[in-house]
């Protein structure tokens, strides 16, 4: 039950993560390998989980996830239904960490979010480069950023943005969760603690926030990236492990 996904297979190795958050100096993390999803999850790829009764089926949440669910009584993604937000092939946006987590657990027992480790490893590989492709300033050839008008893009749409793996879409278009406690720093699927936040989004303007090591941290429960203008900037990849 993969909904379709092409995934990457990831070597182990060294990363170095700046500080801030659990990290009060910055710190260097050994990644066994592990294969992560090629693009970020889709609308399409999401309808599955939605369609399949993914926010009925008490089995795939977390406690704190499915309490605010109720609450809330969140039915599918904020934006879902809003056709300038919901293209088959555009990245889902407007989930929660919890929404993120439980999709992936739909996936199956091996599938979740990366940790930001992971996560960094599979975006930056082992030259320590500044952006998935390099060094070289991020421009409109090379992702989603900084977009005069407020819009996603296609996952496939910037090839020559890919990581030195070829993973796609981890520098722009959409924020994207990791498992990781912006607190803690563990990886560890409980409680309400903020997590982390990876690789900027079509609405980021700042080089700084679309750097491959830029990490950042948000609540949970939210469908927003905090500082952010609007409620359309987060969605998610899956790894397997």
């Amino acid at each position: 039950m993969f909904q379709n996904m092409t995934w990457v297979e990831i070597p182990g190795g060294p990363v170095m993560l700046e500080k801030g958050g659990y990290l009060s100096q910055p710190a260097v993390f050994e990644v066994a390998p592990f294969a992560i999803a090629k693009y970020p999850v889709t609308n399409a790829q999401y309808a599955g989980f939605v369609e399949a009764g993914g926010y009925t089926n008490r089995a795939w949440w977390l406690d704190d996830g499915w309490k605010r669910r109720e609450r809330e009584v969140w039915a599918e993604p904020r934006y879902w239904r809003d056709r300038d937000w919901n293209a088959p092939d555009h990245p889902v946006v407007g989930v929660s960490w919890y929404e993120a987590l439980a999709f992936c657990r739909w996936l199956g027992e091996a599938i979740t979010l990366p940790t930001e480790q992971q996560w960094q490893r599979a975006a930056q590989g082992d030259d320590g480069r500044e952006y998935p492709w390099g060094n070289e300033a991020p421009n409109k050839a090379l992702c989603n950023w900084n977009r005069d008008i407020d819009e996603t893009t296609p996952v496939t749409q910037y090839p020559d943005g890919a990581s030195p793996y070829g993973v796609m879409d981890m520098c722009g278009n959409v924020w994207e969760w990791c498992r990781t406690g912006w607190d803690s720093g563990t990886a560890t699927p409980d409680g309400d603690e903020g997590r982390i936040l990876r690789g900027g989004s079509w609405s980021s303007d700042s080089l700084l926030s679309l750097q491959a090591a830029n990490r950042s941290g948000g609540d949970p429960n939210t469908r927003l990236a905090p500082g952010y203008r609007n409620h359309v900037t987060v969605g998610f990849r899956c790894v397997r492990l």
